[in-house]
């Protein structure tokens, strides 16, 4: 079953019927109910392979909250290769984890009747896949396998290491809402959303951008190192600005410090007067006087 395909069709035509009728052949017409709450827990594969998720009488819903700060923030993740392919009826909320794949592989979802919303993890959050130790069976040679290291939360299809085949990610809601939210949709690849409407489309990370809706029809966006080049044109352009803004100030005039002139006046050095002769005390007057 490729609702992928369906999905890009749509964007021409606007017709889903082919993915209904998919949908309707796997799973059947009885109605069914059920949804999936994964929490704070993972659903991955370590060691290459795909994700497949299907809640045909339901939607998916993930992390709401995080406490403390883990090491690998829960999420379905692929991290070492392998497609994630979600099929639901209702809402996909993935609030503060994230859908990834690592090191390849494309990233389909699906709502029949519901909205696809991207969460609100924050853009700094790192995903660190355990490290592994690696032993060629032949040479003996070791090596340790870092795995990669991803940040951020949301929708992505990354490239954890070099040398990753680019991936697309394939969002589908005839029904509904796709919500890019403040995590945010990345991808290697191509980003190809159908919906019947798109929103926070400027959090949006990819090579190019397909999205259909009523609202906004068809639409195809630029490559998004031209935006990149165009932050920080206009990031340079504000630092020049302000260069020039200070050096048009007018310039305080330095203040000279005058050193402090400070006066010690003695007033004894201790002792009695027992032992002072009459010349002393007569020297003591005068200087007194």
């Amino acid at each position: 079953m490729n609702l992928a395909r369906v999905g890009e069709a749509a964007l021409d035509s606007g017709d889903y019927s082919e993915g209904y009728a998919l949908v309707n052949q796997l799973f059947g017409t009885t109605a069914s109910t059920g949804d999936l709450f994964t929490r704070a827990r993972d659903i991955r594969t370590a060691n290459g392979g795909a994700i497949t998720i299907a809640t045909p009488g339901g939607g998916v819903t993930m992390a709401s909250d995080i406490f403390g700060n883990p090491l690998t923030p829960p999420g379905i993740v692929t991290e070492y290769g392998g497609a994630v392919s979600i099929l639901t009826d209702g809402n996909v909320n993935i609030g503060q984890a994230r859908i990834f794949t690592l090191r390849g592989g494309d990233l389909t979802i699906w709502s029949s009747n519901g909205d696809i919303a991207a969460g609100n993890a924050p853009k700094t959050v790192v995903t660190a896949p355990p490290t592994r130790v690696l032993i060629d069976a032949t040479s003996a040679d070791i090596q340790t396998d870092l795995g990669g290291l991803a940040t951020g939360g949301g929708i992505g299809v990354l490239a954890a290491v070099e040398n990753v085949e680019p991936g697309a990610v394939n969002l589908i809601a005839p029904e509904g809402t796709v919500d890019a939210g403040d995590a945010g949709i990345r991808a290697t690849g191509d980003i190809k959303i159908a919906a019947a409407a798109v929103v926070n489309a400027d959090t949006y990370r990819r090579r190019r951008q397909l999205h259909r809706s009523p609202d906004l029809g068809l639409r195809c966006c630029p490559n998004i190192g031209g935006l990149t080049s165009g932050a920080t044109s206009s990031a340079a352009t504000s630092s020049a600005a302000s260069q020039v803004t200070q050096q048009a100030a007018p310039q305080e005039k330095a203040v000279d410090d005058t050193p402090s002139l400070i006066t010690v006046e003695v007033l004894g050095y201790g002792g009695g007067d027992a032992g002072a002769t009459e010349s002393d005390t007569e020297d003591e007057e005068t200087a007194e006087g």
